[in-house]
C-alpha cells in the first residue's frame, strides 16, 4: 500500500468517528429534553379545590364554584379566604342573602382589606341599585374598619349621589344635602370624573335651599349664608350671580360689585355679570371703574346704549374726546337724530371749554366739527324753521300752482316693507306711494339709495319711475306700489339702510331687516 492510500484510509476513518460523536451528542440532548419535559408534566402539583374554585369564579363559573365553597366552609370553617369568594359566587348566582351571610363571615374573620373591597363594592352596588341605600351604607360602615380609605370610595360616592337623586325626586332638599356632604367629605378618595360631580351636585342643591328660603320663607339672609356655603363648596358663577342679586337687595353693594367682578374676570363673555357691575359702580359713584368695567364691555357687545352710557361717564369724568368717540361709535350702528344732536351739544360743549382754556385753534377745530354735525341733522330731520310751517292737507295742495311742486314732492310714502330673506345678500324692498298734489302726476321719479352703516358708504342704488311723458300718469289720489332689489350683494355682517330721494332732497330712511 502507497503512502497515498494510507493516508486516504486515515482520513476516512476520522471522518467517520467524528460524525459518529455529534449524533452521539444529539441523542443524547434530545433524551435530556424530554427527561425534563416528563418532570416538568408528571411532577406539577395539583391545584387545591380551593385554587380550582377560585379559578371558577374568576373565570364568571360561578355556579360550578359554589358547591366546591361550600363544602370546603364546612370542612374549614375558619378559613377566612373563603368566605370572600363565596360571597362573590352566591351574588353572581342570585343568592344574595346567603352571600350576605358569608360577607359578613368573612368581615367577622377580619380579612385584609384589599381581597375584601371588591367583593363590599359589588354587594354595595347591587344594594344601590336595588334603592336599598341605608343597607349599602350600613355594609360600608362595617367593613371601614378592615377596608382602607380607597378601597371602595368611587362606589360609596355613587351610593351617596343614588341617595341625593332619591331625596331630590321626592322633594327632600335636606336629606340630599345630608348625604351629598358624606360623599363630599371623603371626595379626595374618589377617582375622576365623580370627585368634580360630589361638589357640584352639593352646591347645587345649596342654590335650590336658597331659592326655597328666599321665595317660600321670605328669608333673603338665611338665603345669602346659604350661597355662601355652596360657594365653599363649588365656586360657580351661577351662585355668584344668585348671591350678588341678593346682596343687592340687601343693600349690600360692595358685596354684590366683588361677585359681579369676579364672574366677570371668570368667564369674559357674561354679558349680564358686566352690565349689573356698570349699573353697580355707577349707582356707587364710582365713575372711573364704572367707565373702565364699559369699556370691557363694549369690547365684548357693541350696542347705542352702551355707548351712550360711556358717553356720559366720560363726561361725568370731564373726558369730552371720550365723550365724542363714545358718540361717534354709537353713530356707526346707525344714524340717529338724537345721538347727532347729542354729538353736536358735546362738541359745543367742548369748544366752550377749550375757548376758556385759552385754545382757541382747537376750540374753532371742534366747533368746524359740531357744524358738520348740525348740517348732518339737517338733512335727517331738516332745519328747524322748515317744522314751523303749517302742515297742508291735499284740499290746500290742490290749490297750489303747478310750480310748488317742484320743490316739494307730488307724493307721500304711505306703506313700506324692506327685507333681506334669509340665505340671501340681495336687500329687497316695496314702497307704497300716493299723489297727494290734487292733479295727476305725469313725470315722476325716485331714487334709492343702499346706504351701509358699517362701512359709512353707499351699497349701490337703483331707480324707480313712477309716471313719464310717455306712460300713463299718477291720478289724482291714486296709489302704486313699487317693488325694488338692492343691484348687489351686502356682507353677512352688514347695517344696511335704504335711503328714499325724490330730486335729491331726503323723503325717508329705513332699515333692512333681515328674516
Amino acid at each position: 500500500m502507497s503512502n497515498v492510500d494510507a493516508q486516504e484510509k486515515s482520513g476516512a476513518q476520522r471522518a467517520t468517528v467524528s460524525g459518529f460523536k455529534k449524533w452521539r451528542i444529539l441523542i443524547l440532548v434530545l433524551i435530556g429534553a424530554a427527561v425534563v419535559a416528563l418532570v416538568i408534566f408528571f411532577g406539577k402539583p395539583e391545584k387545591t379545590a380551593f385554587e380550582q374554585a377560585v379559578e371558577l369564579i374568576k373565570s364568571g363559573k360561578s355556579a360550578f364554584a359554589v358547591p366546591i365553597l361550600e363544602k370546603l366552609s364546612r370542612e374549614r370553617p375558619d378559613d377566612a379566604n373563603i368566605y370572600p369568594y363565596l360571597a362573590q359566587g352566591y351574588l353572581t348566582t342570585d343568592r344574595p342573602a346567603e352571600g350576605r351571610l358569608a360577607l359578613d363571615t368573612a368581615l367577622r374573620l377580619r380579612i385584609a382589606g384589599r381581597q375584601l373591597a371588591p367583593v363590599v363594592s359589588a354587594y354595595a352596588s347591587y344594594y344601590t341599585t336595588k334603592g336599598h341605600f341605608a343597607e349599602a351604607e350600613k355594609l360600608f360602615n362595617s367593613a371601614s374598619s378592615v377596608m382602607g380609605a380607597h378601597d371602595g370610595a368611587d362606589e360609596r360616592a355613587r351610593l351617596y349621589l343614588a341617595w341625593a337623586e332619591e331625596n331630590l325626586r321626592n322633594t327632600d332638599l335636606e336629606a340630599a344635602v345630608a348625604h351629598l356632604k358624606q360623599a363630599n367629605a371623603h371626595a379626595e378618595d374618589v377617582s375622576e370624573p365623580l370627585r368634580s360631580l360630589i361638589p357640584h351636585r352639593l352646591s347645587d342643591c345649596y342654590r335650590q335651599l336658597a331659592a326655597l328660603a328666599e321665595t317660600k320663607e321670605k328669608d333673603q339672609k338665611k338665603a345669602a349664608s346659604l350661597l355662601e356655603t355652596a360657594l365653599q363648596v363649588s365656586d360657580e358663577p351661577i351662585t355668584r350671580m344668585n348671591l350678588a342679586l341678593i346682596y343687592r337687595q340687601l343693600g349690600n353693594t360692595q358685596g354684590a360689585i366683588a361677585n359681579y367682578d369676579l364672574v366677570s374676570k371668570a368667564d369674559p363673555n357674561n354679558l349680564e355679570a358686566r352690565h349689573h357691575l356698570v349699573t353697580l359702580l355707577c349707582e356707587k359713584n364710582d365713575f372711573q371703574a364704572a367707565q373702565t368695567a364699559l369699556i370691557e364691555l363694549t369690547d365684548k357687545e357693541r350696542s347705542v346704549e352702551n355707548y351712550v352710557l360711556l358717553a356720559n361717564l366720560d363726561l361725568k369724568l370731564n373726558n369730552y374726546p371720550g365723550a365724542v368717540r363714545a358718540l361717534e361709535d354709537a353713530l356707526d350702528l346707525g344714524d340717529k337724530p338724537e345721538l347727532l344732536k347729542q354729538l353736536e351739544v358735546v362738541l359745543l360743549d367742548w369748544s366752550q371749554k377749550l375757548l376758556k382754556e385759552g385754545k382757541r385753534e382747537a376750540s374753532a377745530s371742534v366747533k368746524v366739527r359740531a357744524e358738520r354735525v348740525a348740517e348732518q341733522l339737517s338733512l335727517l330731520v331738516g332745519k328747524p324753521e322748515d317744522k314751523e310751517k303749517p302742515i297742508e292737507d291735499e284740499n290746500s295742495l290742490a290749490q297750489k300752482p303747478d310750480e310748488y311742486f317742484e320743490r316739494v314732492p307730488p307724493i307721500a310714502l304711505s306703506s313700506s316693507r324692506i327685507w333681506l330673506a334669509r340665505g340671501s345678500f340681495t336687500p329687497e324692498g316695496e314702497i307704497r306711494i300716493r299723489n297727494i298734489s290734487g292733479r295727476p302726476v305725469k313725470d315722476l321719479s325716485l331714487k334709492v339709495l343702499f346706504y351701509d352703516h358699517s362701512s359709512k358708504r353707499a351699497s349701490g342704488s337703483v331707480t324707480l319711475p313712477v309716471a313719464s311723458p310717455s306712460s300713463p300718469p299718477l291720478e289724482t289720489g291714486g296709489s302704486r306700489t313699487l317693488y325694488f332689489s338692492s343691484p348687489s350683494t351686502v356682507k353677512s355682517e352688514h347695517r344696511l339702510a335704504v335711503v328714499i330721494y325724490w330730486r335729491g332732497r331726503l323723503l325717508k330712511e329705513y332699515p333692512v331687516v333681515k328674516q
